[in-house]
């Protein structure tokens, strides 16, 4: 704690003398007065463990902006919100204008801000990045934190994650598999994913039209047609 102490601190001085007086009125030096005369926020606590930048905001006007661990400002002050950059993340989606987009750790905008909705998808097994839904009108689309387009936006009713690095789409009545290793999509019909995959790389499939059950693998290929009873697709997907 000493250290962390010692660290902030000299973070303090680095910051007051860029940005002006640091404020009387906290005791924990948390913030900080620029030359405006507006107070800016910045967590006393925040380390720089999981990544070189972090939010900014600024008091009067609840709005962020993007500064890094030598507490160089990259963006104005205009983000609403913003997730936070771990350390696998080089891009994070943000909150302009009542719009989502995705902007960069040197606070470049890489998808427009021009989506209605955001929200976490899941964390790829393998490869150590975050997936988030983006969502316009009623179309939907997957977005993964280099700021690459992974599942193209359309009129997808539902997107949900499973391992083995695989989505499962809906669209009308329709259920989809996409396998992210391969960028291919199938169509499941009326099927969808009972449980996640197991070790084996395998999985119960069900029809809800049938009430019967079948057996798929992670590369999307059917086993077993969903005509058993879910007991005797549980004993075939061991």
């Amino acid at each position: 704690m000493e250290k962390i102490a010692i660290v902030i601190l000299s973070l303090l001085g680095v910051f007051s003398d860029a940005w002006g007086q640091i404020s009387k009125a906290n005791p924990d030096y948390d913030k900080f007065f620029i030359t405006k005369g507006d107070t800016v926020w910045f967590h006393s606590e925040y380390t720089w463990d999981e990544s070189n930048v972090e939010w900014l905001m600024n008091e009067r006007t609840c709005l962020l902006a993007l500064i890094d661990s030598n507490l160089n400002v990259h963006t104005d002050f205009k983000y609403s919100m913003g997730y936070s950059f771990y350390s696998g993340d080089s891009c994070v989606p943000a909150l302009c204008g009542n719009k989502w987009g995705m902007i960069n750790k040197k606070g470049i905008e890489v998808l427009d801000f021009e989506y209605n909705f955001c929200y976490p998808a899941s964390c790829l097994d393998i490869e150590n990045k975050e997936f988030y839904v983006f969502e316009k009108g009623n179309k939907k689309g997957i977005v993964d934190s280099d700021g690459n387009i992974i599942i193209p936006f359309d009129k997808w009713k539902k997107i949900s994650y499973h391992k083995y690095s695989i989505f499962q789409l809906k669209k009308g009545p329709n259920y989809y598999l996409y396998f992210m290793k391969t960028g291919k999509t199938i169509p499941l019909k009326h099927n969808f994913l009972k449980y996640d995959f197991d070790k084996g790389g395998k999985t119960v499939l069900w029809n809800p039209k049938s009430k019967k059950y079948g057996v798929i693998d992670t590369t999307g290929t059917v086993i077993q047609p969903c005509i058993y009873t879910k007991e005797e697709a549980m004993k075939f997907s061991k």
